[in-house]
């Protein structure tokens, strides 16, 4: 009897092991297309048009966060003064979302960022979930991002304290001016970024846009929490277009 239940519990073990491997696998090839699903659902239901990919917009998010290469090639970069190598290995927006929002046309999109290893393949992924909303007037570039995310090399700005204290111990602020750190980054607007779940806000003067967005290595936003996130988008939009429109 003794042998029987050892076989059986042997027998237990190889299909647990089996189950934990096999399970996630399949349940990683099901979530793309549950995904894409969910996000031409959500698009339907708010009359907003759906795109499965545009590669066209990738000159959005190659400028944000994690657009950047492995620390190796950042530190190296570094160290022989150069700019590092841009690694768009991977790069992908995928399920747009475009449509008007409470006045304002916003566009939301997932983006997939796989950072090149050496020999180009994809050797980490990272999973944003993006708010663009063009403004009529950004003169000022600025930019807030969780400090767990690594800031962006290619526009280079000063560190900047906004002196609210809850707001400066989750939230880095960057600025080509000092000055220009209150454009839009009122104290109504740090309020809703601190309440929401983005992880990073950035008055873009070069796209004409206020880009907000989520950064995960594990999924993107929850597609029931679009349409809440995406009226969050829109009072700070309209909090920085208040705020730039002289200049």
């Amino acid at each position: 009897m003794s042998e029987l239940v050892t076989k059986v519990v042997v027998v237990a073990v190889i299909l647990l092991v089996i189950a934990a491997i096999v399970v996630p696998r399949v349940r990683a090839r099901r979530a793309p297309a549950q995904r894409s699903k969910a996000m031409a659902d959500l698009a339907e239901s708010q009359g907003w048009g759906y795109t499965a990919e545009r590669p066209d917009l990738v000159p959005l998010v190659q400028q944000l966060p994690r657009s950047l290469g492995t620390a190796g090639s950042m530190i190296t970069s570094k160290l022989m003064n150069m700019e590092p190598t841009r690694m768009a290995v991977g790069s992908r927006i995928l399920n747009v979302l475009e449509g008007v929002a409470e006045g304002r046309r916003v566009m939301v999109f997932d983006w997939l960022a796989g950072h090149a290893s050496g020999a180009g393949r994809a050797q980490l992924t990272y999973l944003h979930t993006v708010w663009a909303v063009p403004l009529p007037h950004v003169p000022f570039w600025v930019q807030v991002a969780n400090k767990w995310q690594s800031h962006d090399e290619w526009r280079p700005g000063q560190l900047i304290r906004t002196g609210d204290q809850p707001f400066d111990k989750r939230f880095l602020t960057t600025a080509d001016d000092a000055n220009h750190v209150g454009a839009g980054l009122t104290p109504q607007a740090r309020r809703l970024l601190l309440e929401s779940s983005f992880d990073g806000w950035r008055l873009d003067s070069d796209l004409g846009m206020l880009l907000v967005w989520t950064h995960s290595q594990r999924r993107y936003a929850p597609a029931d929490q679009i349409v809440t996130m995406t009226q969050q988008a829109i009072r700070l939009a309209a909090e920085a277009d208040a705020r730039t429109a002289s200049g």
